[in-house]
């Protein structure tokens, strides 16, 4: 089973696939560009699937960018503040990412 840490990769390398095929070219563009489904394009980009090396290098060759474009920096810090223990025990990781996003976008709002 993944740990949250490895969740939160996959999740934020399928983000910025996401971000930047919205851009460019529909999910079954892409999927046909690198043979795969589209499906697999969506659990991708959700964060659902472990994407192989060779998918992502073939992605960000479709997508006409860096691989590295498509990762997060090794320094990089999570963003999302961690859930009270109380409350990440009653969620999966998906609703623990959802509300860590929801979370994110508060924090520099306006009032």
């Amino acid at each position: 089973m993944a740990n949250k840490r490895d969740t939160n990769l996959y999740e934020e390398i399928g983000q910025a696939i996401f971000r930047i095929r919205k851009k460019k070219m529909s999910q079954q563009a892409l999927a046909d560009a690198v043979g795969i489904s589209r499906a697999s394009i969506v659990n991708v980009e959700q964060g659902r699937h472990r994407i192989q090396l060779h998918v992502l290098y073939e992605i960000a060759v479709a997508l006409d960018v860096d691989p590295r474009d498509l990762l997060p920096s090794a320094n990089h810090q999570h963003s999302s503040a961690p859930l009270p223990e109380d409350l990440s025990g009653k969620l999966n990781p998906k609703e623990q990412a959802a509300v860590g996003r929801m979370v994110k976008k508060g924090k520099g709002d306006p009032q």
